[in-house]
């Protein structure tokens, strides 16, 4: 039987956990799933969500440690399976990681696919790993692609999506306003034309 709990939001499929984040020689390195009350962390497609809660839960006759994630101001909360391992979940990048992704940034260079649907599927993989450094790639190959000819619909959307994200967690580390980081992405994105 599914639980009535207010806490538990809509599938009970989206089971991931086992944050991972890249170590220096840019290798995955699995972290505890130790996440606690209140930790901050970042969904490769909701953003940067607050803990609220982590219990013990009994959904569909199986036991398994849950953590309710708060995202947008509590106007969207996730359930997610502790128990299980999912690439979508990671911990907030650190202060002394800013400056690489900015290296990153204006150093990097990709090859896309010419099909624009091969592109956004391409893109969307990269979104989903919650990679920063695959997030850094996405808005790199879609600016560059602007400067060369008009982006679809879909593609811009992805575009600014993803610039968003990334300012707003590097602003939060930071504590700088997210504005600012905004036109400090557009330079570092600018100065490798």
């Amino acid at each position: 039987m599914i639980s009535r709990d207010p806490a538990f939001i809509c599938h009970v499929s989206w089971n991931y956990c086992y944050i991972r984040k890249r170590n220096l020689k840019g290798r995955r390195v699995e972290i505890s799933p130790k996440l606690l009350k209140g930790q901050k962390v970042v969904h490769a497609l909701y953003g940067i969500g607050q803990i609220e809660q982590v219990e013990e839960k009994k959904i569909l006759g199986t036991i398994a440690k849950y953590a309710t994630i708060s995202f947008q101001n509590d106007r969207l909360k996730i359930l997610v399976n502790m128990d299980q391992k999912n690439e979508l979940l990671r911990e907030l990048i650190t202060k002394k990681d800013v400056p690489k992704i900015y290296r990153f940034l204006k150093n990097c260079k990709n090859i896309l696919p010419v099909k624009s649907s091969d592109r956004y599927n391409v893109n969307l993989e990269k979104l989903k790993g919650a990679d920063i450094y695959k997030l850094a790639e996405v808005i790199k190959d879609l600016a560059m692609l602007s400067r060369e000819k008009k982006l679809t619909p879909k593609e811009l959307s992805m575009l600014k999506q993803s610039k968003k994200m990334m300012s707003l967690e590097i602003s939060y580390v930071t504590g700088k306003d997210e504005e600012e980081i905004e036109s400090i992405l557009d330079t570092t994105l600018k100065s490798d034309s």
